[in-house]
């Protein structure tokens, strides 16, 4: 066969098998609330994964069930449906005597874990999210109220000094430093007084900012966590 066929002949497959694909796969129509709302997940404790190149799904770890339970409530209000059951998990792994061993059961804390049907609209977001495989904050990411309430709730924490006032600390240290740098300057930009700390590449909102960050991501959606808004 000559190569120039081959080729069109390969790449009619590849579209035949997308085309297949993506007509009998889920599908939902994000709004902008949706996607705001899954960008501060993404910022926290949030997962987007993909078992293929055309669809991905949502995954989260808790240990508040009422948590879960409010994550796949609010993903179902998008049209993003929970994927089986919501199973709980109470095993881990420790170093020990140089191998891999299991966790007493009383050592580690139980969590819930949630995971989502694949939709080919999630895919988009992970390519942005992930573009190299790993996790990072898109550039292009708008921060509004809701995605700093949600990666408030998963990874802020509202700090009370013993002999100073309180103030909030978000743990981004899992994010190259050139992304928080960009984090902590969208965050002076809507007015709020905010810091890198250099030595965990954290942010920093200062006592000042403080009261006036809680106010504008608003109410804490989920009772578990009320105690990250009380000062």
């Amino acid at each position: 066969m000559p190569i120039g066929v081959y080729r069109r002949t390969e790449e009619t497959k590849r579209k035949m098998g997308k085309i297949s694909h993506l007509r009998q796969a889920n599908h939902c129509d994000l709004s902008n609330k949706a996607i705001e709302w899954i960008s501060g997940e993404l910022m926290g404790d949030g997962c987007l994964y993909s078992k293929n190149k055309y669809s991905a799904y949502f995954e989260y770890t808790s240990k508040h069930f009422e948590y879960i339970n409010y994550v796949s409530d609010t993903l179902k209000s998008f049209g993003i449906e929970q994927a089986g059951k919501i199973y709980k998990n109470w095993k881990g792994k420790t170093f020990k005597n140089g191998r891999w061993v299991d966790r007493p059961i009383t050592l580690f804390p139980k969590s819930f874990n949630y995971k989502s049907r694949c939709y080919p609209e999630l895919k988009s977001i992970r390519d942005r999210w992930y573009p190299n495989g790993k996790k990072i904050i898109p550039k292009n990411l708008k921060l509004t109220s809701l995605t700093c309430r949600q990666h408030y709730i998963g990874d802020g924490s509202l700090l009370h000094p013993k002999n100073a006032n309180p103030y909030i600390q978000l743990a981004t240290c899992g994010f190259p430093i050139g992304n928080v740098e960009w984090l902590t300057n969208k965050l002076n930009n809507l007015g709020f007084k905010s810091t890198r700390q250099l030595h965990r590449n954290g942010i920093h909102i200062s006592t000042y900012s403080t009261p006036a960050f809680l106010k504008y991501i608003g109410r804490c959606p989920c009772s578990v966590y009320d105690y990250k808004w009380k000062i």
